[in-house]
């Protein structure tokens, strides 16, 4: 193909930009990176307070962005767990910090994580339900409800909530349902010891668990 001067003119091979176009592709690149750099921090937990004893961490994370608190054990180990008392006065400090790093926003659950990470309530789930005629002993199960279901209504009830609200202060929160997931099951010597208490047969006694917030 000619061209007007008499030149024979190439096309362009196909697939190849322009400066111009080349620029601008470099921009949006570089924007998308910036945006999922953002995205990717907003994301991060933040640490508002730890307690440590021993060679173990009890830490208060905040997720600002999916409104989630967390309590995280650290190492996650089963030589590390905490009392009561000790949860108890890492959640009252922090539900009262009035210095960064602080709470920011409202909040919509509160992951304990592994519930063996706490043995007063391990045993609590487990002693209940081996006095509950609705659990089979022998089986390891729940006669009607799904297991998690079952697991689920035994930690909603509130002598194990109470012992979160009351660590709520002033802040206006409370415990409004319990959520959990991967259930485990078995016999006295997997429990956590705690106050050594005694039962027969097959028990839950871990789950991974959250505590859903609400305001009063």
């Amino acid at each position: 193909m000619k061209s007007v001067s008499g030149r024979i003119s190439r096309p362009k091979p196909r697939g190849l930009l322009s400066a111009g176009s080349r620029l601008a592709l470099l921009f949006c690149t570089g924007a998308l990176v910036l945006l999922w750099s953002a995205a990717a921090q907003a994301y991060q937990e933040r640490l508002i307070l730890a307690v440590t004893e021993g060679n173990c961490s009890l830490r208060v994370e905040a997720d600002d962005q999916s409104q989630t608190l967390r309590l995280r054990l650290l190492p996650e180990s089963p030589r590390c767990h905490f009392t009561q008392i000790t949860m108890q006065r890492i959640l009252k400090a922090v539900f009262a910090k009035k210095d960064p790093p602080k709470l920011e926003g409202v909040y919509a659950s509160l992951f304990l994580g592994r519930l063996v990470a706490y043995p007063w309530l391990s045993e609590q789930l487990a002693l209940s339900a081996s006095r509950d005629p609705r659990w089979d002993k022998e089986k390891g199960r729940p006669r009607s409800l799904n297991i998690n279901a079952y697991v689920k209504e035994r930690l909603s009830q509130k002598e194990v909530t109470d012992q979160f609200d009351e660590t709520f202060g002033e802040s206006g929160y409370r415990v409004v349902a319990v959520e959990v997931e991967k259930v485990l099951v078995g016999r006295r010597g997997d429990v956590p010891v705690h106050a050594g208490t005694k039962f027969p047969g097959k028990v839950p006694y871990d789950a991974m668990v959250w505590l859903v917030l609400g305001r009063r």
